[in-house]
């Protein structure tokens, strides 16, 4: 019982955080990570049309099949895209995301993924919210988050862009966390 508690004192606070980072522009975990960004959601040959006979096409050639719900910038937003995750174009929120202080408008695509076809298509204008890491020497947009509460940027937090530019509190709940693991385990001892 002893080495279980033990055992949860090192990795509840970690085990939120397995995958992300908990702030924004920290080293990538994956340094393909923006890579595979820009080919999910900026990729070359995005329809200029709502035909769904062509984003069903599009959506086979970039082989994206299997995920049900998808957004898709023009290829002109991509620097912009690419700005949220600088101190010009974005503010943080939580873990390693950042919201941009402008709308974007974009396409969102949702499937059938078992026949690759078009369930529904519409435009959305709002701000995005990505999660940022550090690859090479800048902080780019490694994940697209859906903004279903249609949130805003709030003046109050930090800009993205800097190392550090968030995440104390996940910082001080780790080690809140740990220690109260720690105070049980010596009282259960």
């Amino acid at each position: 019982m002893l080495n279980f508690l033990v055992f949860l004192a090192f990795v509840l606070p970690q085990s939120h955080s397995v995958d992300t980072n908990s702030k924004p522009c920290m080293p990538a975990k994956y340094n393909n990570a923006h890579n595979v960004f820009l080919k999910r959601h900026i990729p070359d040959g995005v329809p200029k049309t709502w035909d769904q006979n062509a984003w069903e096409t599009f959506l086979r050639k970039i082989q994206t099949c299997g995920r049900p719900t998808q957004s898709f910038f023009r290829a002109s937003e991509k620097q912009r895209v690419e700005n949220v995750c600088t101190n010009a174009g974005g503010k943080t929120m939580s873990g390693n995301l950042c919201i941009s202080k402008e709308k974007f408008s974009f396409v969102t695509v949702r499937i059938d993924t078992g026949a690759c076809g078009i369930r529904s298509m519409h435009n959305e204008t709002k701000h995005i919210i990505l999660a940022c890491e550090e690859i090479g020497d800048a902080c780019q947009p490694v994940h697209f988050e859906g903004n279903r509460e249609n949130r805003a940027p709030s003046n109050n937090q930090l800009d993205c862009g800097a190392k550090g530019s968030s995440g104390t509190k996940t910082t001080v709940i780790n080690v809140l966390s740990f220690l109260c693991t720690l105070v049980m385990v010596v009282y259960i001892w």
